[in-house]
């Protein structure tokens, strides 16, 4: 595996301390002020308006989140990016800043459970309409360059089968139609994609995952290609109360520096076990990017920085082998765990955890059955978690 993400994705990141003329500290400190002292009414007020780099209050920006935020725009190519409480709340922060009561939506129809939930149901109550599309499919594309879309969201690996979308394409399309498109960039982080330098207005990631890595934060991101979209994007996150934790913001950016070694373990990792898994008799099919025979593997391969993630799915013959009894079979070095990016390796359900807000039709038009598994695959030794799976599916 050849990684071509640039240097500088790794040296930016590293960037520790902030210099005050005479001490410079290796780590950064927790600023847990909710509220700064004023000179005057004057200084409170250029703050609040932006003219000023001074901070005021928590809910409008505080020392971690800068820290974070300043550095993750550099990293994604943006002009501005917030830090959020979690990634649906970043989610909701380009939605409340982009979308007005009848406006029209484009959804890719494979993302997380809850963003489909918060478009179909939760917006529809505000009069948003939703249409949902394949943006993997040309003739869908077509359509969507051909409607009056406001905004249009994709995932750059779909959640939970791992379908890859052409950026750059839904970017044409999108902007065609008048919209802005928001890319949820949770699977890939800014070393193996960078969807603002696809034509992409907005990205978004959960923080809480493989940024962070260690399952100890929660977290959004949202970054705005240019500085209009970032004041919006700000706006919408004071206003609605979104704000983020100096000790969550820590956390995750301590986890920033070791995200590219991280990343290449469990890539690495991720190709071997899925490689292994294809050949199982106890698997019917596997989703991963990587491997030759995925439908967009070609894409993946020109789009993503020489890897193709963490993230994978297999759907498991259940007549050889049910969900729960691999599960327990895995444990206890591999736990069922509804989340992922974790440095260890864990297995999620997706109809009954990610995905359960949607019916079994909507299941089964995704190819999600009860036997889909997910694997968020950590940096363990890699010869010992391909035998660890081999095993727990023999016995």
């Amino acid at each position: 595996m050849s990684l071509k993400w640039p240097a500088e994705l790794e040296t930016i990141a590293l960037r520790v301390g902030s210099n005050d003329g005479l001490n410079r500290p290796q780590a950064s400190g927790i600023s847990t002020a909710s509220v700064w002292q004023m000179e005057s009414p004057t200084a409170a007020d250029a703050a609040l308006a932006g003219a000023s780099e001074r901070f005021v209050y928590r809910r409008d920006g505080h020392p971690n989140e800068r820290e974070l935020a300043e550095k993750l725009a550099e990293l994604h190519g943006g002009a501005k990016a917030v830090i959020t409480a979690q990634g649906m709340s970043s989610i909701a922060a380009v939605v409340m800043s982009s979308l007005k009561p009848g406006a029209t939506a484009w959804v890719a129809n494979e993302l997380y459970g809850k963003t489909s939930k918060m478009f179909a149901v939760d917006l529809a109550n505000w009069g948003v309409t939703s249409v949902v599309f394949d943006p993997t499919d040309a003739d869908d594309l077509l359509k969507l360059e051909q409607s009056r879309a406001e905004l249009v969201i994709v995932e750059t690996m779909s959640n939970p089968r791992l379908r890859v979308p052409d950026i750059r394409r839904c970017s044409e399309a999108t902007h065609a139609a008048g919209g802005l498109l928001m890319v949820d960039n949770t699977f890939a982080t800014h070393l193996i994609c960078r969807p603002l330098l696809l034509g992409a207005d907005f990205v978004i990631e959960s923080l809480s995952k493989m940024v962070c890595g260690h399952s100890d934060s929660m977290l959004g991101l949202a970054v705005a290609a240019d500085a209009a979209l970032g004041k919006r994007l700000q706006d919408a996150m004071s206003t609605f109360g979104m704000a983020s934790s100096p000790l969550d913001c820590y956390l995750t950016h301590r986890g920033l520096l070791t995200l590219a070694l991280r990343i290449e373990r469990a890539a690495a990792n991720a190709l071997a076990l899925a490689s292994a898994l294809e050949m199982s008799e106890f698997v019917k099919s596997v989703d991963y990017p990587g491997l030759s025979e995925h439908p967009q593997h070609a894409l993946a391969t020109s789009q993503f920085a020489g890897t193709y993630g963490w993230m994978m799915s297999f759907e498991l013959d259940t007549e050889r082998m049910t969900v729960e009894r691999l599960f327990n079979a895995l444990l206890p070095e591999i736990a069922f765990v509804p989340s992922l990016g974790d440095v260890c390796t864990t297995l999620s359900h997706p109809a009954s955890t990610s995905h359960r807000s949607l019916n079994a039709a909507q299941l089964s038009a995704l190819g999600i059955s009860s036997s889909t598994v997910r694997i968020s695959v950590g940096i363990e030794p890699t010869d010992w978690l391909v035998e660890r799976f081999a095993a727990a599916l023999r016995t």
